[in-house]
């Protein structure tokens, strides 16, 4: 008889959401894209700092984001009430996307160790499959309209409109260009793709193992 855990949806539900949190949680501690378009656009003229100081004012944001001991935005840019709630609304996500990639993490392995011992991977040939052709479909939305994208994004994430900064006392917004988020964006979207291709090729080898 087949192990139930087997035929549980829940656990690729689960692997998914931790294959996913990791790639966000790579996704906005990976420093060195922001560096790149900070030195390029030379962003921190943009907003009268020099770019090393933007650059450590970039440090202390994520500090602030990604560490729930640190309660204090602590950049050297202005804030308005708005941003710092935005702030607090984005850090409450960031700390929601570790809670689940450090409870996913292992019962992700746990599954795929069962779905190995047992010479079934190849269930995950379907899961990686709908997860791709639904990640392609949103790069394309991405490549196509992201602005559009991009709003709905926020819309679906934030319940108020706090996102939407005013340079005049958020000068923060200018040095976070557009193009920087689509690189983001993109960046996950690959590192996602990559993701489900790993799941479908070990799927199809278990596969291929089973039928020998």
């Amino acid at each position: 008889m087949v192990p139930a855990f087997r035929n549980r949806w829940y656990w690729k539900v689960i692997l998914c959401l931790t294959i996913i949190a990791w790639c966000i949680a790579i996704v906005i501690n990976f420093q060195p894209l922001y560096y790149l378009f900070v030195k390029q656009e030379n962003l921190g003229q943009l907003v009268g700092l020099t770019n090393n100081q933007l650059q450590h004012d970039y440090q202390h944001l994520l500090n602030y984001l990604n560490f729930p001991w640190v309660h204090s935005l602590g950049i050297s840019l202005p804030s308005s009430a708005n941003a710092l709630t935005h702030f607090a609304d984005v850090k409450r996500l960031f700390l929601l996307d570790y809670v689940v990639l450090i409870c996913g993490t292992p019962c992700s392995y746990w599954y795929l160790k069962k779905l190995r011992q047992q010479g079934m991977l190849w269930q995950l040939i379907t899961v990686g499959q709908v997860m791709m052709t639904a990640g392609i479909f949103l790069s394309v939305m991405l490549a196509l309209a992201f602005d559009r994208f991009f709003i709905l994004f926020h819309e679906v994430l934030f319940r108020n409109n706090d996102w939407i900064f005013d340079p005049a006392t958020d000068p923060i917004i200018d040095a976070l260009p557009d193009e920087f988020f689509l690189a983001c964006f993109a960046l996950f979207f690959v590192l996602f793709l990559l993701s489900m291709m790993v799941l479908i090729i070990c799927g199809k080898r278990s596969l291929k193992t089973s039928k020998h």
